[in-house]
């Protein structure tokens, strides 16, 4: 943990540091239609305005590098989707080493669910190189979640996949694809930091939180609601109470560098 005011100390080695975070339930509130999920108001400027300080700032998430692109629309900052299998470089989504391998095992583990049909209410996201069972615009999520689970679970088995559980959603993506901790990992070493800060909301940003353990300066933010599991809130060293007020923290972030 970072020692004194978290905050201060990464201002001090913007140059060596990192700044990541999720966008749903991080930058954009949780609604129950994916599609309508927006960011924060004034989250593009405040990340641009880190990404000029900072040595890196990327927004990591379960969502494609396509969907992502047209969602943050900040100069500066890496887009890094999919959990860590996809980033946009360049102007070119790459996927992650043997990561393109697992398409056709995707597509067909989506096929075999849209064709016996998940349960009422459920909706299915096919993203690529993975895929998503969502339950909140279910009647009832988690009755819906509950008889979905074992279908799910079966037809990634089928194919040599895994299912990842999360917010009202299963994933469903490669057994060898990585995690966020994976690909926060690789920035860390990549970049040479030596600080960082996450901020995250559900537990598929937990093995974020443990890659911040290779740098000296580290800041784990948990961006807390009704749902979250305690083992995010028990791992963080910051708890804030909305996506409106991680942005307020990104923002005094900012000021923080400015002086």
């Amino acid at each position: 943990m970072a020692e004194g005011n978290g905050l201060t100390v990464l201002a001090r080695t913007a140059k060596r540091s990192g700044i990541f975070c999720d966008f749903d339930g991080c930058l954009a509130p949780i609604v129950d239609d994916p599609d309508e999920a927006r960011a924060v108001d004034g989250a593009d400027a405040i990340l641009e305005g880190l990404a000029a300080r900072f040595r890196v700032v990327a927004v990591v998430s379960g969502r494609s590098v396509a969907d992502l692109a047209g969602r943050v629309r900040a100069p500066g900052v890496r887009l890094i989707g999919l959990h860590g299998m996809e980033e946009l470089r360049d102007g070119r989504v790459q996927a992650a080493a043997g990561a393109e391998q697992w398409r056709a095992a995707v597509a067909r583990a989506a096929a075999r669910l849209e064709e016996v049909g998940v349960s009422s209410g459920a909706v299915l996201e096919r993203k690529g190189l993975a895929l998503a069972v969502h339950f909140r615009r279910a009647p009832d999520p988690e009755a819906a979640e509950r008889l979905a689970d074992p279908l799910v679970h079966e037809a990634a088995a089928a194919e040599g996949l895994v299912v990842v559980p999360g917010r009202r959603i299963l994933e469903v993506r490669p057994a060898g694809g990585g995690d966020k901790g994976d690909a926060l990992g690789r920035v860390i070493r990549e970049e040479g930091l030596r600080g960082a800060m996450f901020g995250g909301d559900d537990v598929g940003d937990i093995p974020a939180f443990a890659a911040l353990d290779e740098v000296e300066v580290a800041l784990r933010v948990a961006v807390a609601s009704p749902e979250s599991r305690t083992e995010l809130l028990e791992r963080a060293d910051l708890v804030v109470e909305s996506p409106e007020a991680f942005v307020a923290l990104l923002e005094e972030l900012a000021r923080a560098t400015a002086v």
